[in-house]
């Protein structure tokens, strides 16, 4: 799956559960906001006041470094 500004916040829990605690560290209450079904990785970043290239860096991170998957396809 590819993660970019355009995906939905939705799609990444979906496809890596695991990304709940990333956006729980980074205060994003994505596990309790109706806009998750929606929202992009862009507007989520924007509402929180984050630079949407840096939080994506640091959610493809977080990904490659669980222990739960294989996340070689970030970028496909």
């Amino acid at each position: 799956m590819i993660v970019d500004k355009n995906t939905t916040i939705n799609e990444i829990l979906n496809a890596y559960p695991e990304a709940m605690r990333f956006f729980n560290e980074k205060k994003m209450s994505c596990g309790s906001c109706f806009a998750v079904k929606f929202d992009t990785l862009e507007n989520g970043a924007l509402m929180h006041g984050m630079e949407v290239t840096t939080l994506i860096s640091q959610l493809k991170q977080f990904l490659q470094a669980s222990p739960t998957r294989n996340v070689s396809s970030l970028n496909k």
